[in-house]
């Protein structure tokens, strides 16, 4: 389907897509309403015709401009083509027949380039230096300069914007295509090791789409543009010796006299490859202001790739770099895990050896406390490392946190501390028992470790607000505290306040959970010495699993 652009005039920026019938071009008009009062109501109309389209003036009284000249009766229009209608200027996309061979197996399939010793006879009738100075465009007159400076935009706005190297190619390729005259259209960028040019995007207009010819180009032509670095204007005739040889029957001769421009991709006296387009001559012959807009954008194509590269590469190094530093930090603690377990195992190997049970009994301890440290890291590390489906389903929530505190329960003999748990009547309600319970269960021991031994005191208690929708899950310690520099970063990862003791993930694996379950989670320090920690969950209308129907407390 084709489309008018608007590049001048009051409706400047807008698109127009145009039925498969004819379209009326005016201020009455209801396919391409203009809101120029220098146009006529019914000011011209584009008509499909036996595969094309025609542009015919509707008896206007300004007149209708097809590329600056005034029609007097229909004209054929070809993409790219430039239709004035009183102060309005649209440029007529029939992007309809353009043809992309993606794919770099197929891509060097569709090219051939031809050798030093081939017979190509094209002359060049122009050239431009690529160094910076020279690129700058000089005013043609209005309507190509409005074009050249349209895309120039629309080229620093690519920048901006690109994700990739290869999508900034191929909207390159795609805003030449729909600003210029184009039929053939091949960018070669050089390999890893910058020695051998490779086709990285080869495209044609066609009709025929099931129809892929094999494109041709001159081997020397390029060769010219990387050797000097400069932009390049030919025509294939038979008159230049540097493009010539003895055989008349060149591949680009056969095809019929055609328009080059080739052009470096160049950034910093850094050569990354060449962009070659053409087209027939019989539709267009590109001139030298349109030469300066290439080599313009082959710099800027050049610089972008350049840019894009080392963006790449930072990204890389830096998550090489943090995936090494977790690693490391991960290690130390696995080590001090494993290093518990192997004095708990000799301790049992000991007590077996005298048969002395409190030993066996008190090496058994030693493991089964570090074997529960290394299952809490790993969960703590899987939550942490992707993202994860809450399974929800009804369940009590009191009964999550008894369990929570009842793993707790040992740590907390071991140390001395007093461990409370004061849990208010909550009916069934919708949630993730398994993410409660992890959450639980990092925030509960997280406050037992805090705590000062034999003196420490934690309590747990959990609320129901039925008018608010929610529970609460709340953990309070007498322990010293967080310092204020320590609360705004307590729940990032691999940040902890227990130095060695802690691996700074427990906390943030809760965030995540709780947030996943569309809760909140709060810190915050106590008058009298101590910190609280509190959870608020929704306790209705969460939605299950695999399923559209929502539930709430029984």
């Amino acid at each position: 389907m084709p489309t008018l652009h608007v590049l001048q005039g009051p409706d400047k920026g807008r698109t127009y897509e145009t039925p498969d019938e004819p379209s009326v071009i005016g201020r009455s008009s209801e396919q391409v309403h203009l809101s120029d009062n220098s146009a006529s109501r019914r000011h011209a109309e584009i008509r499909p015709s036996n595969g094309h389209w025609l542009l015919a003036d509707l008896n206007s009284s300004n007149g209708t401009y097809l590329n600056g000249q005034r029609i007097v009766q229909p004209a054929r229009l070809k993409h790219g083509d430039q239709i004035k209608v009183g102060a309005t200027l649209l440029v007529f996309h029939g992007l309809d027949d353009i043809e992309t061979f993606p794919g770099t197996q197929r891509l060097q399939d569709l090219l051939e380039l031809e050798g030093e010793d081939s017979s190509s006879k094209s002359s060049i009738l122009s050239s431009i230096d690529s160094s910076q100075e020279s690129v700058i465009i000089q005013a043609p007159e209005t309507a190509d300069a409005v074009a050249a400076w349209n895309i120039i935009f629309r080229v620093a706005e690519t920048l901006g914007t690109a994700e990739s190297t290869d999508a900034f190619l191929e909207r390159i390729v795609d805003l030449l295509f729909a600003h210029l005259a184009v039929d053939r259209l091949i960018l070669l960028l050089f390999d890893d090791h910058g020695q051998e040019l490779n086709p990285r995007i080869v495209r044609h207009r066609t009709r025929d789409r099931k129809r892929q010819p094999k494109l041709v180009t001159s081997q020397r032509i390029i060769n010219h543009v990387v050797d000097t670095r400069e932009g390049v204007l030919c025509a294939n005739a038979l008159t230049d010796d540097r493009f010539g040889g003895d055989d008349a029957q060149d591949s680009i001769h056969r095809l019929g006299l055609r328009s080059i421009i080739c052009v470096p991709v160049i950034a910093h006296d850094q050569l990354h490859g060449v962009l070659h387009l053409d087209c027939s001559m019989s539709h267009h012959t590109y001139t030298q202001e349109q030469l300066r807009l290439l080599v313009a954008v082959g710099r800027l194509v050049g610089m972008a790739i350049e840019n894009l590269s080392l963006q790449e590469s930072r990204v890389k190094s830096e998550r090489l770099t943090a995936a090494g530093e977790t690693v490391a930090y991960l290690s130390h603690h696995v080590r001090n895990i494993l290093q518990g377990m192997q004095g708990g195992a000799e301790v049992v190997e000991l007590g077996m050896k005298r048969g002395n049970t409190e030993a066996m009994q008190s090496g058994w301890k030693l493991m089964r406390r570090n074997l529960d440290r290394i299952f809490l890291l790993t969960m703590n590390m899987l939550t942490f490392s992707k993202d994860r489906q809450p399974r929800i389903e009804t369940a009590q929530l009191n009964s999550v946190v008894q369990d929570a505190v009842a793993l707790c329960q040992g740590r907390a003999d071991e140390k001395g501390v007093v461990l409370l748990a004061e849990l208010e009547d909550i009916p069934a309600i919708p949630m993730d028992p398994e993410g409660v319970h992890q959450v639980a269960h990092n925030i509960i021991l997280n406050a037992v470790e805090a705590v000062a031994d034999d003196t420490g005191r934690v309590n747990v208690r959990t609320l129901y607000c039925p008018d608010e929708g929610r529970v609460s899950l709340i953990v309070t310690d007498n322990g010293p505290g967080i310092a204020p520099d320590d609360k705004q970063r307590i729940f990032d990862a691999f940040h902890s306040s227990k130095g060695h003791g802690g691996t700074g993930l427990g906390l943030a694996a809760a965030r995540k959970i709780v947030e996943e379950l569309e809760g909140t989670i709060a810190v915050e320090g106590n008058p009298g010495g101590g910190t609280t920690f509190r959870v608020t969950l929704p306790a209705s209308h969460i939605k299950l699993v695999d399923s559209e129907k929502t539930i709430g407390p029984t």
